[in-house]
């Protein structure tokens, strides 16, 4: 049997709408009109990867620092299959230790310069290629504002795995 990893998204559009009383509901959007929702799996070659390259070796987690000062690559890695990022809402204490709560720092997600993710606290982002060609090293990661301006705000921990 293969490696692989299973994942899962879902998607619930919501408006809030006001009654004739003035009581507020959030119901799904009339302009969707649906949950939306996917699944798959990714194809693995191992998870033979460092903590510093993976993000997770013997059950442990290897937390990266998004610095707010300039952006970090979330891994050396240049085969990857699957990619997982996501803001711990917490600060960078050790790559094996959260520090305090800091969830007025969001997590930006850079390929190069061009930003494809703004994490708030908790939110996560995959990226998927049975190919094996997401090239990690072009993947960036900073601590900014919640508005995704570069400031002098704490140091993010990031969670990560990253395997081929």
């Amino acid at each position: 049997m293969a490696d692989k990893i299973r994942y899962a998204i879902s998607v619930v559009p919501i408006e809030e709408l006001t009654d004739e009383n003035s009581n507020t509901h959030n119901v799904i959007s009339g302009e969707v009109g649906k949950t939306l929702g996917a699944s798959g799996e990714a194809v693995l070659t191992n998870y033979s990867g460092s903590g510093a390259i993976q993000g997770y070796t013997n059950g442990a987690p290897y937390y990266m620092e998004a610095r707010h000062t300039s952006p970090s690559s979330i891994s050396d890695e240049v085969s990857a299959s699957f990619v997982f990022i996501k803001n711990t809402g917490y600060t960078y204490s050790s790559s094996s230790v959260l520090g305090d709560a800091l969830a007025t720092q969001s997590l930006k997600v850079m390929i190069d310069s061009t930003v494809i993710s703004l994490l708030d606290a908790g939110e996560a982002i995959v990226l998927k290629d049975d190919n094996a060609n997401i090239d990690c090293s072009n993947i960036n990661v900073r601590s900014v504002s919640s508005l995704g301006v570069n400031n002098t705000g704490g140091s993010l921990a990031v969670e990560f795995l990253v395997v081929d």
